[in-house]
């Protein structure tokens, strides 16, 4: 599907920041399905905010303007709460992790007797 150049610049900038961060961590990283389909719907919001937005600033009709705006801001709100599922950052893992996985290294990498 094709994308306004709005959706496809945002898509653009969070595959540059996932690439940024694989680059960081020395390995490439790729978005889950989830979150490949969180960026769709992403995309979509995007696509159909642009033209309410166009919508919205060519009309006069007072009711109407009323109307798209109300949707602008469900859309904005929509926007960012999908926004928040996407994070291409690994999560840090927890003290309690790190103790977990020092033991479990401690017991295979010791030399055997």
């Amino acid at each position: 599907m094709r994308h306004s150049p709005a959706a496809r610049k945002l898509l653009a900038a969070l595959n540059a920041e996932l690439d940024a961060v694989g680059a960081r961590l020395g390995q490439p990283i790729e978005w889950t399905e989830r979150e490949r389909t969180v960026l769709e719907l992403i995309a979509s919001n995007i696509d159909r905010k642009t033209a309410l937005d166009a919508q919205f600033s060519g009309t006069e009709d007072t009711k109407l303007r009323l109307k798209l705006s109300a949707e602008l801001r469900l859309l904005e709100a929509a926007l960012a709460r999908l926004l928040k599922q996407v994070e291409p950052e690994p999560p840090a893992l927890s003290q309690r992790s790190l103790k977990a996985q020092r033991a479990a290294r401690a017991r295979w990498d010791r030399p055997s007797a």
